[in-house]
């Protein structure tokens, strides 16, 4: 059955997907590099927070031009942006200084779904980011005590709430951003939440039927690599709760992998059914 129209929230996300080789990615979590430019989009009339996951704080800010106005809270270790403007299209560089380096925030003034209101940046050289380092003293985890539905909740809130990041210093969110085409539509591996006091990583997962037919990818299908070697699982939600997806509708499935000390930072890739299978396996049901 073909749905006659879909909602403006799920088009909106085809939409992103399809242009993910002309717009720069909007995800909610990033590294900063000394002297790379990253986009943070803002919108008229609204506020932008921006949170450093750092013990350091920012030591100077240069603003190229006023068509934002910013304010930087110490305590907090948060930026907070403004656009002095009422139109979009407009675009200024926010230079920082944090320790011996500077990072540059590119910031675009725009009128769309692109428009970010909160931010969270970790430093790729940040000498305090071996976070990872009593992972080998936690035990593994039994199926059961994965408590995925929970952990997707806490990742959910992360993406909107710098009051609950901050309260939950175990949780870090980093963007993977990656696409992969599937059966005429695009799968994306979203981003990894990394729980660090359980060892536990879980990957959100996203996309959209754009086909004219109802698709089986059931969460079993998914699996994960890290250079070749395929992770085991331990945990799959989706939270459509049902394998089959109709046209236009938003499928989000979380991945959990426990008890492996691997880091977030590592290449990971999601493997897919081959094509052909979605529809074989709606003529097996």
């Amino acid at each position: 059955m073909r749905l006659r129209s879909a909602s403006l929230a799920l088009c909106l996300f085809a939409c992103r997907l399809d242009a993910e080789t002309a717009a720069p990615p909007t995800a909610l979590s990033a590294s900063l590099r000394p002297g790379v430019p990253v986009d943070v989009f803002v919108s008229p009339g609204r506020a932008t927070t921006i949170l450093f996951q750092t013990g350091q704080k920012v030591a100077a800010i240069s603003l190229a031009s006023p068509v934002v106005t910013y304010k930087y809270d110490r305590s907090l270790n948060e930026l907070e942006i403004t656009p002095a403007v009422r139109g979009s299209g407009v675009e200024t560089n926010l230079n920082l200084r944090i320790g011996a380096n500077v990072y540059i925030l590119l910031i675009r003034v725009v009128n769309d779904v692109r428009a970010q209101f909160f931010r969270r940046f970790s430093l790729e050289d940040d000498p305090d980011r071996d976070d990872e380092a009593s992972l080998d003293r936690i035990r593994p985890l039994r199926p059961d005590e994965v408590d995925i539905v929970g952990c997707a909740r806490d990742m959910e809130r992360a993406g909107t709430d710098p009051v609950f990041c901050r309260a939950h210093p175990a949780l870090r969110i980093e963007a993977l951003s990656r696409i992969y085409p599937w059966n005429g539509c695009l799968v994306a591996l979203e981003d990894v939440g990394q729980f660090l006091d359980r060892d536990l990583l879980v990957f959100r997962v996203q996309w959209v039927n754009r086909t004219a037919d109802a698709l089986y990818l059931d969460p079993r299908q998914y699996a994960l690599y890290v250079r070749g070697r395929k992770i085991p699982i331990i945990s799959r939600f989706a939270d459509a709760g049902l394998p089959v997806i109709r046209p236009g509708e938003l499928e989000t499935v979380y991945l959990a992998v426990q008890g492996y000390r691997l880091s977030r930072d590592n290449d990971w890739q999601l493997s897919l059914p081959p094509d052909g299978d979605a529809v074989e396996r709606l003529m097996e049901r």
